[in-house]
């Protein structure tokens, strides 16, 4: 992710720059009547904004597009609300033909919305239903099931562990990561005494939500929980009641760093970064960016889950990993016959091994596709985390399961960093669930 992050860590940026020109105004909505653009260029909004990760990989194929077939693509950075940019240009009549985007929030509802159209039958015609995993197809299907129709191609599978700066931890007395909810609280003090925060976390954004979610399912098997994301019951379903208990009793034992609520994912980058926190929950996609930030973060970092409490359902500490990052969405005007072929040619350049292992070695990403990519991982933290089945359980990633209510949630969630208490927590999330 990246999950909005999104799932997934991508910053706001200009919404016109990169090497072509923005949407022309001629750019019309499919069904308007009017002209759309010749059928030598396609028009593009990607998540993969300069300063990602993934910038400099997808441009070279962008550009290696372009000297091939001499179609042209014109570039519109995507917004950090990404979704509401598309759906302005959309109603419009400024349509795109291709989205690169996380399939989170209100992009989740596109299909329905006849923003896009489904990717099944281009998975079969284009040769690539032999190419991407089935698991990761599966998580792009409505509903998350293999029944349902699929809402785009995935691409950025993801990890996300927990990162743990072992020489602050060392210089504060803890001398093991802790892998049980106890030891992490009974760190933190000793965190705090030596002038360090314990786990940094952005309360005011995706960040915080994942975290939250991550800890609130300690006791829940995941049937229930998918349930309980998607139709609300979180007051009335015991074992969410008791993980949202937890996290508020992390809270108060002072675990996170102070003024959770008020921050987002740059702060909690920053503050780790930097070393003034010893602990954040980030995503693959910062394998890279915390190597490109010169401050030997990296060399300092060993991977992990989140702690479990005593009575889990896991066994292990607990982390992310899925395939609901970026991927491609195809829009009604892509799909027209005399566009459809341009952008066959364009996405499955993307599903060359070559360009894959391109991904991989700039952003860390989990390869969508079958093949063995382990030479391209050359970034210390992706070797690491090519291990963490073997230490870690993976929990239940909410974006698929929550919907369109992320917003709303993460206004709940905001005040469960702060002072909420679990009654008004999960009180909110129902509330926040069924809108």
């Amino acid at each position: 992710m990246d999950h909005r992050t999104r799932p997934r860590a991508v910053r706001a940026m200009a919404a016109f720059v990169v090497s072509a020109v923005a949407l022309a105004p001629a750019l019309v909505a499919c069904g308007s009547g009017e002209k759309t653009a010749a059928p030598d260029s396609i028009d593009v909004v990607t998540r993969w904004s300069a300063g990602n990760s993934a910038a400099a990989a997808q441009n070279r194929i962008f550009q290696a597009f372009t000297a091939e077939t001499g179609i042209k693509v014109n570039v519109t950075e995507g917004l950090e609300t990404i979704d509401d940019q598309v759906e302005n240009a959309v109603a419009a009549g400024k349509s795109p033909d291709l989205v690169i985007v996380n399939l989170f929030d209100k992009t989740l509802g596109w299909l329905d919305a006849g923003v896009t159209v489904p990717a099944d039958q281009y998975v079969k015609d284009w040769g690539l239903a032999d190419k991407i995993k089935p698991v990761a197809l599966d998580e792009w299907r409505v509903g998350g099931a293999p029944a349902g129709k699929l809402q785009g191609l995935p691409f950025s599978g993801f990890s996300w562990p927990l990162w743990y700066n072992t020489d602050l931890l060392k210089k504060a007395g803890v001398d093991k990561i802790p892998a049980t909810t106890d030891e992490l609280i009974a760190a933190a003090p000793k965190l705090r005494a030596a002038g360090v925060a314990p786990l940094a976390v952005g309360g005011n954004d995706w960040t915080g939500q994942k975290l939250f979610y991550q800890i609130a399912q300690s006791y829940t098997d995941a049937a229930a929980l998918k349930q309980v994301m998607q139709k609300g019951g979180y007051c009335s379903t015991p074992t969410v009641l008791e993980g949202i208990k937890l996290f508020t009793q992390l809270r108060d034992a002072g675990v996170f760093v102070d003024n959770a609520a008020g921050l987002t994912a740059d702060a909690m980058y920053a503050s780790y970064y930097s070393g003034k926190a010893a602990i954040m929950p980030a995503g693959s996609w910062a394998y890279t960016e915390s190597t490109a930030s010169g401050t030997g973060i990296d060399k300092h970092t060993t991977l992990g889950g989140f702690p479990v409490p005593s009575g889990s359902t896991f066994k292990k500490p607990t982390a992310y990993r899925g395939f609901t990052g970026v991927g491609f969405m195809i829009t009604k005007k892509g799909a027209e016959a005399g566009r459809i072929d341009n952008l066959r040619k364009f996405i499955t350049k993307f599903y060359a091994d070559a360009s894959v292992g391109d991904f991989v070695k700039d952003s860390g990403i989990l390869p969508p596709t079958t093949g063995d990519f382990a030479s391209y991982a050359t970034n210390p933290l992706l070797t690491q985390s090519l291990g963490l089945d073997a230490t870690v359980d993976y929990a239940v990633v909410p974006d698929v399961w929550i919907g369109t209510a992320s917003d709303r949630i993460l206004q709940v969630l905001t005040g469960a960093y702060g002072k909420s208490t679990p009654q008004q927590i999960c009180a909110g999330l129902d509330t926040a669930t069924k809108g």
